[in-house]
């Protein structure tokens, strides 16, 4: 226990005075928060793909729709009902409008309602959406002048807190400092393995599972410190929310740090340089960056890059942070996630176990 916690102190001490990988973990992150939230934080807008299904058929109808696509903040659809919902699921529109049979007569009487679907699977486009569709409500009632707003929406789906590009960036941030500050922990260690600190560990009662856990604390510690610097300056700077569950962000924090250094190890396992291992780094963390949906929502990339997406286990990290920061989820609704990310280090655990090395 006492060379556990001496290993835990060494290497909080190294990682501390190690100032490249804090500029290169946390410093990204808070370079890319600070500019997408003065340029975009307050109202930046997605381009929106909006299916648009027209059971009445008429003429007010067709005025409704006419009126969406002239939006140049829309890309709208049309179709039946089962296509567009269909592509709803499919991840090809972010949200769908019904006009049901008898809309425009209904209005005329004063209480028409449209019918609304939301994706959930991009809680910023679904915000964006319900606004988009709001004003095109807003507009219809306002053009009924001395009454009673006569448009309603049955929405569906829908989450009620609104969300800005700040706020969905804002998990996505998370998921790159856990990124950025543990896979690189396989340099490290190739980098002790040619300065002669392994073997001369290799000659003390420590075995390669005290020492990996050991490291594995003093990153740790460092993620959290880190996460909760990037948090506080959304809070206070952008006044990001976390809606949901501490307790449920604390978790996927400590799985995500974990499951990233443990991918980390391997690389460290089986690099001979430390070139090597940060060319195995580069190689991992870049695609996971621009893919696995820190930047950008990847609910409409390309078809064949949907199992590549699926396979980084950065995108189910930063659908758990985005799921709890956003939407307001506690443990239970980010379960699937934390199972995944869970299999992806006790995996990444057992090949580096099993491949490590003194020397």
């Amino acid at each position: 226990m006492k060379s556990f916690v001496a290993l835990v102190r060494a290497g909080v001490t190294m990682l501390r005075r190690n100032r490249m990988l804090l500029v290169s973990s946390l410093g990204l992150a808070v370079i890319s928060m600070i500019i997408f939230g003065l340029l975009l934080g307050h109202n930046g807008s997605f381009k929106l793909v909006l299916g648009v299904v027209n059971e009445d058929q008429s003429p007010v109808s067709a005025q409704v729709v006419a009126q969406l696509k002239k939006s140049n903040s829309l890309t709208v659809y049309t179709g039946s009902q089962s296509s567009e919902v269909q592509a709803l699921r499919d991840g090809n529109r972010n949200a769908v409008i019904v006009l049901t049979p008898g809309f425009g007569a209904n209005l005329a009487q004063g209480h028409a309602a449209i019918q609304v679907y939301y994706d959930q699977s991009n809680p910023a486009t679904q915000a964006s959406a319900q606004m988009a569709v709001q004003s095109i409500v807003t507009e219809i009632n306002q053009q009924a002048t001395g009454r009673a707003p006569v448009v309603s929406l049955d929405q569906r789906a829908v989450s009620v807190h609104n969300l800005r590009q700040i706020d969905w960036l804002t998990p996505g941030m998370l998921g790159l400092v856990l990124l950025w500050g543990n896979l690189s922990v396989g340099e490290m260690l190739v980098a002790w393995r040619q300065q002669g600190i392994m073997k001369r560990l290799a000659v003390t009662p420590v075995r390669p599972t005290t020492l990996i856990s050991s490291q594995m604390l003093a990153r740790l510690l460092l993620s959290l410190a880190q996460c909760a610097l990037l948090l506080a300056l959304a809070i206070f700077a952008f006044r990001v929310q976390v809606v949901g569950s501490w307790l449920a962000l604390l978790v996927t924090v400590i799985l995500g740090a974990l499951m990233m250094m443990a991918l980390g190890f391997i690389a460290g396992s089986f690099a001979k340089t430390p070139e090597t291992a940060a060319t195995i780094t580069i190689l991992v963390s870049f695609p996971m960056m621009f893919l696995g949906g820190s930047y950008f929502p990847t609910n409409n990339a390309p078809a064949f890059l949907a199992p590549v997406i699926k396979a980084m286990p950065l995108t189910y990290v930063n659908d758990a942070l985005r799921q709890i920061i956003n939407n307001g989820v506690g443990l239970a609704g980010v379960q699937t996630d934390l199972l995944i990310i869970a299999a992806w280090m006790v995996a990444a655990l057992i090949i580096s176990v099993r491949a490590f090395r003194w020397a």
